[in-house]
């Protein structure tokens, strides 16, 4: 077991390769390093950390939110980008149920009539039984999407976390994706106020009788060349291969759409998505999806060209916040409230006849991530007839807040500019970072969709403060590669000079320095707020740097997406401060941050310490927790998992994170 603890000072994980590991014919060769240092030999070790009594534990635990991180495995799949991590009972599940039923096993009577009763049930070898008959709780399948430049075709895998099963799409659904970007479950039922809704009211539902448990939503495209047609699909019974099927949301060519003005505006095929998000603007019930896009072109005297034409100069970057409308049904038996196509069928908002939904461009600039909250709850208890989305505009690099007033026709009655200097925003997600014992939990804005694939916080959720990376293009300098991360000095100044360690990114506060993490305040206190108070930003940390590889030479920067969780699913105090992660992308690392107990900043609330930065040696698109256990690997349940693509080295790394207690319990405290 390659396995360390955290504590007050940073720890940089790197790996290296082991000639034991290589002539014992291990599946994985990769050793551990923590500082440099082998774990047999190293401070940070689990068994010298064994050697510590109860007391001095706790005050570990206590002041710097100790944690074990233990190496459990490596999956190789090809080129693994975005990362998601959703419940076994969701899209997939059809392909697992198939899967299960080609596997039956036999059973043995290892018991006695005399251990059970005379009525309980015995297995004898001539009986067959099938695992698919008995009921299975929901476990977690991890989502991949993978992508390169030469590749003609994306890839999207599944991945059994309790059987290590690796199933994808097929070839139809391979080739209609270029390159996915993020996948999102599609709620098991789209129209609220008829048969179709009733109970089932969020995607994260585990009913299982809905019509669209087994489906994906995909958000596809590139700026790159031959990758920048892209668009929304959705996959329904993804893997399965009598009944898998993919259909395009978006149009395919250059399309018509309306303005929130009502103006028609002509827009071209070569957009390109990141995410998005069901969400019902209408107010009718119908779950519309809404989306931010893309795209670059170059201007020529005065008329716009795609980038595959041959122009040499201006280049253009549109982003467009979208609403797609998803279609009405004809009407509705009064009978039973099913909703019905013209010929009487059951309606099916994804079938041919309404491809693609209808278009609306709501604003101009959200371009790559997103996130909805309702900001005008002040602890009223009345549902607000709006809704928030707070972008961060890579194009555009700034951070904007958007109300759309929802109705037969949504359109955007309020937008406001949070900060336009914060470089190339890329990350967006709301976090709840203020202890909960020393604030009451009223006037805080709800979420409505975090924009995370770590669900830390679901809709209806509080939350305090606005996260956004800025993704910038600052390379390592080779001379000093070594730096220390600079202690914060208590007046809040500079700090001292570093000292050659090993990472580069600094939570002193200073200044800015390549790639960054900001924290911006919700603005409380009143109603509006929001609206005209300033949103107090604060440097989480600061100095992610490129690492300059052939591999990510197209629109290198660093760091990519944002996370917030905790490191227990059952935490006894779920508002606590949660942990930090931080994919690095071009910076070839994945960051771990704990909240720092002790800080005299103007918010305190924002002050975090790096914990761990795990060095792969290759992109880090994205990162997926989960905590139910992964396989049958020696792990303490309930802690969460981590799952980090290494990009270029086709495989994705998982650590497990722990207490490091390893068994030693309160009531044996001596031998």
């Amino acid at each position: 077991r390659q396995c360390f603890v955290t504590g007050r000072f940073p720890l940089t994980v790197t790996f290296r390769d082991c000639p034991t590991r290589k002539w014992l014919q291990w599946e994985s060769n990769n050793e551990l390093l923590v500082n440099e240092t082998s774990l047999t030999k190293s401070l940070a070790s689990l068994d010298r950390f064994q050697w510590l009594d109860r007391q001095e534990r706790d005050n570990l635990l206590d002041a710097y939110d100790m944690v074990s991180v233990e190496f459990l495995a490596e999956i190789h799949v090809e080129r693994p980008g975005y990362l998601q991590i959703m419940p076994s009972c969701q899209a997939g599940s059809t392909a697992a149920e198939q899967r299960s039923r080609s596997k039956p096993y036999t059973f043995f009577q290892q018991s006695s009539e005399a251990a059970f009763g005379s009525t309980a049930t015995s297995w004898t070898a001539s009986r067959r039984f099938d695992v698919a008959d008995c009921p299975v709780l929901p476990t977690d399948r991890l989502w991949v999407t993978g992508f390169s430049l030469a590749g003609r075709t994306g890839h999207l895998y599944s991945i059994e976390g309790d059987s290590g099963d690796i199933e994808s799409v097929n070839e139809r659904t391979r080739t209609n994706l270029l390159w996915p970007n993020e996948v999102s479950p599609v709620p098991a039922r789209l129209l609220r106020g008829t048969v179709e809704q009733n109970e089932h009211q969020a995607s994260s539902t585990c009913e299982g009788d809905g019509d669209y448990d087994d489906a994906l939503l995909v958000a596809d495209g590139f700026l790159v060349p031959g990758k920048d047609r892209g668009g929304l699909y959705i996959v329904k019974h993804p893997g399965n291969p009598d009944a898998e099927w993919t259909v395009r949301l978006t149009s395919t060519s250059s399309t018509v759409s309306e303005q929130e003005d009502g103006s028609a505006a002509t827009s071209g095929d070569r957009w390109f998505y990141h995410r998005a998000s069901w969400v019902d603007l209408t107010g009718d019930g119908r779950l519309s999806v809404l989306t931010a896009r893309c795209r670059l072109s170059t201007r020529f005297g005065g008329k716009t060209y795609n980038v595959n034409d041959d122009v040499a100069s201006g280049i253009s970057k549109q982003g467009e916040l979208v609403w797609l409308e998803c279609p009405r049904p004809y009407k509705v038996d009064s009978a039973t409230g099913t909703p019905l196509e013209a010929d009487g069928t059951v309606f099916d908002p994804f079938s041919a006849i309404h491809m693609p939904w209808k278009e609306h461009v709501l604003a101009t600039g959200p371009d790559v991530m997103f996130c909805l909250a309702n900001l005008d709850q002040e602890g009223t208890g009345e549902e607000s007839d709006t809704i928030e989305v707070l972008s961060s505009e890579f194009f555009n690099e700034r951070v904007t807040v958007r109300s759309i007033q929802k109705g037969p026709q949504p359109k955007v009655v309020f937008e406001r500019t949070i900060d336009d200097r914060c470089g190339a925003a890329f990350g967006c997600i709301p976090a709840f970072l203020d202890e909960c014992q020393i604030c009451p939990m009223e006037g805080y804005p709800t979420v409505v969709d975090s924009g995370s694939t770590v669900q830390n916080l679901k809709e209806g959720d509080k939350f305090s403060h606005l996260l956004v990376t800025s993704h910038e293009c600052s390379y390592v300098d080779s001379e000093q590669a070594l730096r220390e991360i600079a202690p914060a000095k208590a007046d809040g100044s500079a700090p001292s000079p570093p000292r050659d360690v090993q990472s580069e990114v600094a939570t002193d506060r200073s200044l800015t320095d390549g790639g960054s993490l900001f924290a911006y305040r919700v603005p409380r206190g009143k109603p509006g707020a929001w609206k005209t108070e300033p949103w107090l930003r604060s440097t989480v940390a600061t100095g992610f740097k490129v690492q300059g590889q052939l591999g990510n030479m197209i629109n290198p920067g660093a760091p990519g997406f944002v996370y917030t969780f905790q490191a227990r699913e059952d935490e006894e105090n779920p508002t606590r401060r949660p942990l930090i992660a931080v994919a690095g992308d071009c910076a070839e690392s994945a960051y771990l941050f704990r909240p720092n107990k002790h800080s005299e900043c103007p918010d305190p609330s924002t002050s975090y310490r790096l914990m761990v930065e795990i060095k792969c040696g290759a992109t880090v698109g994205s990162i997926a927790v989960g905590y139910d256990d992964f396989l049958s690997v020696e792990q303490e349940s309930g802690y969460a998992k981590l799952y980090i693509p290494c990009f270029e080295k086709d495989k994705i790394m998982v650590f497990a994170l722990g207490n490091g207690d390893d068994g030693y319990g309160s009531d044996d405290e001596d031998w």
